[in-house]
């Protein structure tokens, strides 16, 4: 695929906004807003979405960590943009900047070098283009008479024979021909298929937040039995499934849809009862390795108390 390009468009009114003019106004709120605007950067290419990944003890020091920013400055922007409702829990790991989908501008990277040419000059091609698109009518025929000339002058070496030759059609020569040169957008090498899994082999699929869905195969099904064996992965997953559709504002990333799933099921491995331990088998006998007998020694004290 492609690489793609990504930047952040702030609206013109960005700064006069209340919940933004609060943040400037805290001591600190400065550098709080320059964290703000930073989360939304790492966000970018995840929809807004950002996620904690378990290597620092909470969210906070995590962003922290990736933006090379104190952890305290963090923590008290992450509060703020939480209680402004600028930053919303998804789930356990997964948080959103509510504001960066209509902040977000996108292009490919063989759009950005096209459009960087198109702003150094104007190149020759697009102008050769431009005239022929606009030939007129007159200029058409004037063409298609050069052609038929450049036809009827053209004499075969066999024409000595005096026999009547064929005429012999040529590719008419095009004056002022323009060479266009299109640059690919990456080269066969970097094309990808991905090719799905066979609808048989295929569980259920979990809704994704860009409108497709994740394909959970049987295999993976089968891992996660082998990984979480006190739930019940098949119920959990159309649970997930029920879920995330009366929920379309929490539907996952391509990317946090496996964190989904894993956190969930192993969620409900912890909650499930423990199963009892097996019983400890009867040791034998250490001095020998013969059926050791059982005797009632009370039944026989009383047959010695008989007999006495």
């Amino acid at each position: 695929m492609g690489k793609r390009y990504y930047w952040l468009k702030l609206p013109d009114d960005f700064f006069r906004q209340k919940p933004i003019k609060k943040l400037r106004k805290i001591a600190g709120g400065d550098t709080y807003t320059i964290i703000y605007l930073k989360m939304l950067l790492i966000s970018l290419k995840n929809e807004g979405k950002l996620f904690f990944d378990g290597v620092e003890e909470n969210f906070a020091e995590e962003v922290a960590l990736e933006l090379d920013e104190e952890e305290e400055n963090v923590k008290v922007t992450v509060r703020f943009l939480m209680a402004q409702g600028l930053l919303q829990l998804i789930d356990e790991s997964e948080y959103e900047l509510t504001e960066c989908s209509r902040m977000v501008g996108s292009e490919s990277a063989s759009a950005e070098r096209m459009r960087r040419l198109r702003d150094k000059k104007a190149s020759q091609c697009d102008i050769g283009v431009t005239q022929q698109l606009h030939l007129s009518d007159v200029e058409k025929e004037i063409e298609i008479e050069k052609d038929k000339e450049i036809d009827n002058k053209y004499i075969c070496p066999e024409m000595n024979s005096g026999q009547p030759q064929p005429k012999v059609e040529i590719e008419p020569v095009a004056e002022n021909r323009t060479k266009v040169e299109i640059e690919p957008s990456c080269s066969k090498a970097e094309l990808k298929v991905e090719t799905e899994p066979a609808q048989a082999d295929v569980f259920i699929k979990l809704p994704l937040i860009n409108g497709d869905d994740y394909l959970v195969t049987k295999e993976y099904v089968k891992e996660l039995k082998e990984l979480y064996p006190a739930v019940d992965v098949e119920q959990a997953l159309r649970s997930m499934r029920g879920w995330l559709d009366s929920n379309p504002k929490n539907k996952k990333t391509p990317r946090g849809i496996k964190r989904f799933i894993t956190g969930w099921i192993s969620r409900d491995q912890d909650k499930a009862p423990r199963v009892p331990d097996k019983p400890k088998p009867v040791s034998q006998n250490r001095f020998n390795n013969f059926h050791q007998r059982d005797y009632d020694f009370a039944e026989y004290e009383r047959q010695l108390l008989k007999r006495e």
